[in-house]
């Protein structure tokens, strides 16, 4: 185990209660023994470091902190968390990740080894954050071991490809730079938004075999495939987990009727975003659809309550007082995802993942073309290797529910892939916009 990963754990319970603070997530270890824990609240309320040595007390002073991101050095809506780690008597600082802030990058690790406090960062920390309780095998799994539902379901895949290493030294050092990948793409999006000053997107399509994400019912609407296995469906929840917001198109909101929680892993529910277009909801629809009768539900542990938003270019008379409807100005999909994009921005979030049927998924994987920019940062993009979802797809066909497949648009001339992994049936190739 590590340290480091229980801090991350914490961070999750951060994420849409921290906003626009990054979710941040704290512990305190004395004598090899957690003694305090803490995350980022609400802004201008403490951050995970002060949470964590409120938590220890006492047990603070001599006693070791583990935090996933840079401590605070300035004075904002809070005091700097420097002073109260050196108030608190903290003698060994360990943190993986550094903060983009330019008024915070660097200058905490001085302050702080000024005052006499070690300070270990990076993967360097990630590595030193490992411990066992004296039961090196037993107590101590390589990555091999982690559960494909486990904080992150791609950082556990991607620990398949480690292997388990000959000795402990080596083991640590395995798992210390595993939970190091973990946090820096945890905070992928807060990186980008610090230096962007724009939500970063990140995209999840599904695809079976053959290359669908969806069929065509015989009416002309669509209807839901089921694509992938558990694991990556384990995944996704994570994905939904570490992000701020979530969104689907109508067309995939009327087929799916999802509710775009948060089940299978522990975490705040992200808040939920429709993009209408120019659907208009009927009043049939809206009491139907799970997302807006799920409004009233609280978004989890410390979490507001969230109202759905929807970007719509067309007025929402049924959802007056159901959802928040955002009207769109422009004729063009670009510019009106534009105009969306700086709304997130401005509420503070940092990731959006979205969720496309085909229609959304062509639109945003396009028609960045004309600005000369991507809409989108990051594309995850799942393609099933089971044979029994084309089959599936024939069975529909053949009784005269489908007509046709819904085909996956193909992927941008802009798409750089940069890793694959495997999880059950199912590859996962994560690819980066070349154009931002």
């Amino acid at each position: 185990m590590n340290y480091l990963q229980l801090a991350l754990e914490e961070s999750f319970f951060s994420i849409g209660v921290s906003r626009p603070n990054p979710a941040v997530g704290a512990v305190v270890v004395k004598d090899g023994i957690v003694v305090g824990r803490g995350r980022t609240q609400r802004p201008g309320n403490a951050h995970a470091e002060v949470m964590a040595l409120r938590d220890a007390g006492e047990l603070a002073r001599g006693a070791a902190i583990y935090v996933t991101l840079e401590p605070c050095c300035h004075y904002g809506r809070t005091p700097p968390c420097t002073k109260a780690i050196i108030d608190a008597g903290i003698t060994e600082v360990y943190f993986a990740h550094a903060d983009p802030n330019p008024v915070v990058r660097g200058k905490s690790r001085q302050i702080l080894e000024d005052a006499g406090i070690v300070v270990y960062e990076g993967e360097d920390a990630c590595v030193r954050a490992c411990y066992n309780d004296g039961q090196e095998n037993d107590l101590h799994p390589s990555p091999n071991a982690s559960c494909e539902c486990g904080v992150f379901g791609y950082g556990s895949a991607s620990g398949n490809a480690v292997g388990r290493p000959g000795s402990a030294s080596e083991e640590f050092k395995a798992e210390g730079r595993f939970v190091y990948m973990q946090i820096s793409r945890f905070f992928e999006a807060y990186d980008y938004f610090v230096c962007n000053k724009q939500t970063f997107v990140e995209i999840k399509i599904a695809v079976s075999e053959d290359g669908f994400m969806g069929c065509v019912a015989t009416s002309g609407s669509h209807l839901p495939l089921k694509i992938t296995g558990q694991g990556a469906n384990c995944w996704n929840h994570e994905l939904r987990a570490m992000s701020d917001a979530v969104l689907i198109g109508a067309g995939t909101l009327l087929a799916d009727n999802p509710r775009l929680d948060v089940r299978y892993v522990q975490g705040n529910n992200p808040v939920k975003i429709v993009w209408a277009g120019h659907h208009e909801f009927t009043l049939d629809e809206v009491r139907s659809l799970a997302v807006f009768a799920s409004c009233n539900v609280s978004c989890g542990e410390g979490a507001p309550v969230s109202t759905p938003i929807v970007f719509s270019c067309v007025a929402q008379p049924q959802l007056d007082g159901i959802a928040e409807v955002v009207e769109l100005p422009h004729a063009s999909f670009a510019e009106n995802w534009c105009v969306m994009l700086a709304n997130l921005s401005e509420r503070g979030m940092h990731r959006l993942m979205v969720e496309p049927g085909e229609c959304l998924a062509r639109e945003i994987l396009s028609a960045g073309t004309d600005l000369k920019m991507s809409l989108w940062n990051r594309l995850d993009l799942w393609r099933s290797t089971d044979p029994s979802v084309e089959a599936s797809l024939e069975r529909l066909i053949d009784c005269g529910e489908a007509k046709c497949g819904l085909e996956f648009p193909g992927l941008p001339s802009c798409a750089v892939a940069k890793e694959s992994v495997m999880i059950g049936p199912d590859v996962l190739t994560v690819y980066y916009s070349g154009e931002q």
